[in-house]
């Protein structure tokens, strides 16, 4: 049965809260536009899952006894072993692991492991800034989670920053993908490698060349698990090496994507003597978008066969051959990603963190994580 509970603003909104989506499935079915990406079957694939470390709530937000919104929240047990701690200033990192708790809840409403997913939605556009309201009262009397931390994540629209700061928001402007757009006339991958200037020209073919002996196939949803062992030891090879890991995915993970989203998903592999050495994942969105999701590679054959770049080209070109008009291509190496001609887009996230402590250290590791990420990236113009 879902709990109740209720607030004292001037609109009077009250919460009904589901630990299983199945528990109120027909009621978010039926209240989302087509096509939304928080229809139960979505979420259902995600719990399905079973990924470590994370607890979801599904909340009705009702105001006299009419439903508002709906709001899917995901409680992240943040640990020591989520944080690189091996880095240049290790006194300042022995300090931190030393006084960090084992153990810190966050609370994110939307999705860790997806982008563009925000995690609510209103009828009434003039309702959105209840999400705020809604968490707080979840936060405050449900008994459920106590976070060190909260994240409205993804978020569609700019909010005005003064209501954010009514709830102790803050914007945080660090957080950008990078982006590639396909121009009106780029109907082959030809056209796309037409319009680079010489010496991206020459380096694109030069990288093109070194994958033509690896074998490319498409996994569906049993093969994925059968090569579960393979995948997961490539996904961590990549996972590794960043300095924040808000949560890591499972094989599981990708065949249940596979089974809910069918063709909208594909599960890539590379082999070299029938050898898996890299993966790479899309997500197709609409007409208009699409996305590089997942990847794993094996760092040394990338040395030789520059698996990480042609994955990148390999993108563009499934991009332009489906007529897409939008690549999301995520996070990480911005600079690779500039080099292929995209920019970075802004992600609108709202943070809202009370201990010092954990403040402290969250910032620390998401600025380094961002310096990584941008020390390298400089204005490119590798299009005409």
């Amino acid at each position: 049965m879902p709990l109740l509970f209720s607030n004292k603003s001037i609109l009077k909104i009250e919460l009904k809260i589901d630990p299983k989506i199945a528990h109120c499935k027909s009621l978010w079915d039926d209240f989302l536009p087509e096509n939304h990406h928080l229809k139960s079957s979505h979420l259902q694939a995600f719990e399905d899952a079973e990924i470590d470390d994370i607890e979801n709530f599904y909340i009705q937000i009702y105001s006299k006894g009419k439903l508002l919104g709906i709001l899917y929240l995901q409680q992240f047990q943040f640990q020591h072993k989520h944080l690189n701690f091996n880095d240049q200033q290790q006194l300042l990192s022995k300090i931190i692991k030393i006084l960090l708790p084992s153990k810190i809840p966050l609370l994110v409403c939307g999705h860790l492991f997806r982008i563009n997913f925000q995690g609510f939605y209103f009828k009434n556009e003039s309702h959105k800034s209840l999400v705020f309201d809604a968490v707080k009262i979840f936060t405050k009397e449900s008994g459920f989670c106590k976070p060190k931390g909260i994240i409205v994540k993804d978020c569609e629209d700019v909010f005005i920053e003064q209501n954010c700061a009514l709830f102790g928001y803050h914007f945080f402007n660090g957080d950008v993908t990078m982006e590639l757009q396909r121009r009106s006339y780029w109907f082959s991958f030809e056209d796309y490698l037409n319009d680079l200037h010489k010496k991206y020209l020459q380096r694109a073919k030069k990288i093109i060349k070194a994958i033509e002996i690896i074998e490319k196939r498409e996994l569906h949803a049993d093969e994925i698990m059968n090569q579960a062992d393979a995948i997961m030891k490539l996904y961590w090879q990549v996972v590794n090496k960043q300095s924040v890991k808000l949560g890591t995915i499972n094989a599981n993970y990708f065949c249940e994507m596979k089974k809910d989203l069918k063709e909208r998903f594909e599960f890539h592999a590379l082999y070299k003597n029938q050898v898996m050495i890299g993966f790479y994942t899309f997500i197709f969105y609409d007409a208009n978008r699409m996305e590089t999701h997942y990847i794993g590679l094996n760092y040394e054959e990338n040395k030789t066969h520059q698996i990480y770049f042609n994955i990148l080209f390999l993108a563009a070109k499934r991009m332009i051959e489906g007529q897409y008009n939008r690549l999301e291509l995520g996070r990480t190496a911005r600079d690779a990603k500039a080099n292929l001609g995209a920019v970075p887009k802004q992600i609108f996230n709202y943070i809202s963190v009370k201990n010092i402590f954990v403040k402290f250290t969250l910032n620390h590791f998401l600025n380094k994580f961002n310096e990584s990420e941008s020390k390298n990236l400089v204005s490119r113009t590798p299009l005409k």
